[in-house]
């Protein structure tokens, strides 16, 4: 039967360190701290919003209820610049209200935002600065992989190398309360279903880590969940990173090493009311309009067959969910969209219409 092990759990050879952060000394890893300015926008009368600092992304909150439509421009040193639509992710936490909120990069050399949406009077925006903030230094090993340790791989190499939550800057003091007390503490429950997402923005121009910072932020503090909502996230090269805790045992996603059948995930906030038993993957980047690149569909496809492979979920059968901790049921595919679950766009218009084919099906194939 297949297990997931870790370079860790497993005394493989251990990864070459990441380079070390611009600014630090050779041998020691860091990331700014993320640096805040909120400020509520009028959504009827847009005015511009000038932070103090310089400013990488601007989060978007607007209560329970997303708004129909949203957009933001910048103030650019050569004007403004066309308005961006803004996708809005209503998900989250089981045990919490939703939480409708948005993300955008920053165009460099911008000094103001401004906001317009019809169906709310109001949003409540974050200026987030990734750069400027004092130095959190980042322990632990910064890589490492999931992989079939047990010689039953059916076609082989299913290893999944992948970035961990240090290897990408995650700042772990934001899980924590003034009391030091985890802000969401870990459950761990049988894998039902996996499910795929869009982050719907793009990537900014420091790069995926500092998207997934920035997503970290505002899921964990903006929006007040206490982690990251995704058990793992890809980007366009097809790296993959770690996401919401799971345990001190240096295994991502699992309570312990996995077997088919009785593998046990740690609950995330992915798929509002449908999250315990249901592994969550989010694809950065906004699909919409356009496909995935073909690194990281390939890199989704391995990564899914991988997981597929470990818990036993049949990518293309049925399944009958249940959340084990609010009686929630729903059937559906064992690797499913987010929209299949919910009504939203992700993981983007033209990404669904494709999805079967360029990525459940191959997932499949490659299981038989």
């Amino acid at each position: 039967m297949a297990t997931l092990g870790s370079t860790a759990a497993a005394n493989r050879s251990t990864p070459t360190e990441s380079a070390p952060t611009p600014g630090t000394t050779p041998g020691e890893r860091g990331v700014p701290q993320t640096l805040t300015e909120r400020s509520t926008a009028s959504t009827t009368t847009p005015r511009m919003v000038r932070p103090e600092a310089g400013f990488d992304y601007v989060a978007v909150r607007s209560g329970e209820n997303a708004p129909r439509s949203a957009a933001i421009r910048f103030e650019a040193p050569d004007g403004l610049t066309e308005w961006r639509s803004l996708h809005f992710h209503g998900d989250g936490r089981d045990d919490r209200p939703a939480t409708p909120a948005a993300l955008t990069p920053v165009p460099a050399g911008c000094t103001g935002y401004e906001i317009s949406a019809e169906g709310t009077d109001r949003a409540e925006c974050v200026a987030m600065n990734l750069h400027d903030g004092g130095k959190v230094r980042m322990g632990g090993r910064p890589v490492g992989e999931l992989y079939d340790d047990t010689d039953t791989d059916p076609k082989g190499g299913l290893l999944v190398k992948y970035r961990t939550r240090a290897g990408w800057g995650a700042d772990e003091s934001l899980r924590f309360n003034d009391e030091g007390e985890e802000e969401w503490p870990t459950a761990y429950y049988p894998v039902q279903a996996i499910t795929v997402h869009h982050s719907a923005w793009e990537i900014g121009d420091d790069g995926a880590a500092a998207n997934v910072r920035a997503i970290y932020h505002l899921h964990a503090v903006e929006n007040g969940w206490g982690d990251i909502g995704y058990h793992l996230l890809i980007d366009p090269d097809g790296t993959v990173y770690e996401g919401r805790w799971s345990g001190s045992d240096l295994m991502p996603i699992f309570r312990t090493i996995p077997l088919p059948g009785r593998a046990e995930a740690v609950t995330a906030g992915h798929v509002y009311q449908f999250n315990s038993g249901n592994i969550g993957i989010c694809m950065l980047g906004d699909f919409t309009d356009r496909m995935p690149t073909q690194k990281a569909q390939d890199s989704l496809v391995h990564t899914l067959r991988a997981l597929c492979w470990i818990t036993g979920v049949d990518p293309v059968e049925e399944v009958e969910y249940v959340n084990p901790v609010n009686g929630k049921k729903a059937t559906q595919q064992g690797v499913s969209r987010h929209r299949d679950w919910l009504p939203t766009e992700c993981p983007g218009n033209t990404f669904a219409e494709h999805f079967d084919t360029a990525i459940r099906q191959r997932v499949a194939r490659g299981l038989v």
